[in-house]
């Protein structure tokens, strides 16, 4: 298990406390499978912590951001199914600590 997992699993208990989306107002099929997945909570989180690092490394702020917008609409929001939004997370957190 990657340390990054069990440092989200044992801080956080909830979906609500690590939810990166505001599960109270998902509208896309994404958001909500999101949200109805601790795995995927905890996933997205993980890719979310890898791209604050990213900044804090002092990657370029644009290039990341583009980056990160074209990943959304090219990877993430083309997921219908868990397996494949763990994966889409779980290769773009890689890409991040990467940079």
């Amino acid at each position: 298990m990657r340390l990054k997992t069990l440092l989200f699993c044992v801080l956080f208990t909830s979906n609500a406390a690590i939810a990166a989306i505001d599960c109270g107002r998902a509208k896309s099929n994404v958001d909500k499978l999101i949200c109805s997945s601790s795995r995927l909570t905890v996933a997205e989180n993980m890719m979310a912590y890898s791209y604050r690092e990213a900044m804090r490394r002092g990657v370029d702020p644009y290039e990341l951001r583009r980056t990160q917008i074209q990943w959304r609409e090219q990877v993430r929001d083309v997921c219908n199914t868990v397996p494949c939004l763990m994966k889409a997370f779980d290769e773009r957190s890689a890409e991040l600590d990467n940079y």
